[in-house]
């Protein structure tokens, strides 16, 4: 850029003397223009002054090798200049310790003081002598008077008072009657279930003279206790009968017992014999009866404890059909105990039955 602005100020003055016109002066870029040199053009000798008054140039010094180049051991040319210049070779750095975070500063908790307690009131009223001023004991108040209500007043609310309790009644009467009217609809519903079929055989005079107590056996009770709960198929009752035909058979002694009463009633005429005993005997009858039967019951109840029934008791488990004997106990045998699959004692539910 020097040599351009020197140039130009020649340009300005061509004439050492200052003899001739001056030329006239061309801008700087005319001058940065004239200052090229196009192919074919003869160098232009430079003045001797201004050579002298040009400077040295400089040359550029070659740019400084990488750092990894640097590192690297370089080979000499010549062993002698090898061996004048020691070899560098950079030190291996240390290993660095890791580095290591603190720790988060715990801020210390606040120290809460502790208020001291407010005095009370009995510490505060303290006399000049020390004595402390205890409270005064409470004033009991006099019961409060209630006034009596006037005469009339006092009659209505008897009166109402014993309208409450009749209708406290009513309603006691209404719920009795609610109770009673579940259990025999409870009843009831038991009834319509499933019921075992039974079967009822009495001998008659085995019963009638086995009465213990005096009292008489009500017929219609008994059929009533034995049918509790299970499903009536047939009752029948042996009765003998008088061989007199002047005596009418309702009215007889072991047929009029069981007439108001749904039992079957079969009869056979009582037996005399030479030394003038009388007897009148269904252990036949009523033996073929029960074995005919068991297939349409499911329980059958003996009113007789006469072992001679013994047989027919054990024909009639084996079809599986349970067998009750009901008698007292004065007139039943060991026998019909052990085979019975239920015994009952009459003597135990005397009441039930007279």
């Amino acid at each position: 850029m020097s040599s351009l602005f020197d140039e130009s100020d020649e340009l300005m003055d061509v004439s050492g003397d200052g003899g001739s016109a001056p030329r006239p002066r061309r801008g700087l870029t005319e001058s940065m223009i004239a200052g090229r040199r196009r192919p074919g053009d003869a160098p232009k000798p430079a003045p001797a002054g201004e050579a002298a008054a040009k400077p040295p140039v400089r040359r550029r010094r070659p740019a400084a090798a990488p750092a990894a180049l640097a590192a690297e051991p370089v080979t000499p040319a010549k062993p002698e200049a090898a061996a004048a210049a020691p070899l560098r070779v950079r030190a291996p750095r240390a290993p660095r310790a890791p580095r290591t975070r603190r720790p988060a500063e715990v801020a210390p908790e606040p120290v809460v003081e502790e208020e001291e307690p407010l005095p009370s009131i009995a510490d505060v009223l303290v006399t000049d002598l020390g004595t402390e001023l205890l409270p005064a004991p409470p004033r009991e108040l006099p019961p409060t008077p209630v006034p009596e209500p006037p005469a009339g007043e006092a009659s209505a609310l008897a009166g109402e008072l014993g309208r409450l309790r009749a209708l406290v009644e009513q309603q006691r009467t209404v719920l009795a009657e609610l109770r009673a009217g579940m259990l025999t609809l409870g009843q009831q519903v038991d009834r319509s279930g499933y019921r075992p079929r039974l079967g009822i055989f009495v001998d008659v005079p085995n019963l009638m003279y086995g009465v213990e107590g005096g009292r008489p056996v009500h017929m219609g009770r008994l059929l009533n206790m034995l049918r509790e709960g299970r499903q009536l198929v047939r009752a029948t009752a042996y009765s003998p009968i008088s061989d007199d035909p002047r005596e009418p058979i309702e009215q007889q002694k072991f047929v009029a017992p069981f007439v108001p009463y749904d039992y079957r009633i079969v009869t056979k005429s009582l037996k005399r014999f030479a030394d003038g005993s009388i007897k009148g005997n269904f252990d036949v009858e009523m033996a073929i009866d029960m074995v005919s039967m068991a297939d349409r019951v499911d329980v059958i109840a003996i009113v007789s404890g006469d072992a001679d029934f013994a047989r027919a008791v054990e024909a009639v488990q084996n079809r599986g059909v349970r067998v009750e004997v009901v008698a007292f106990a004065g007139s039943t045998s060991l026998e019909m105990r052990a085979l019975a699959d239920h015994y009952l004692e009459l003597g135990t539910v005397v009441d039930r039955v007279t």
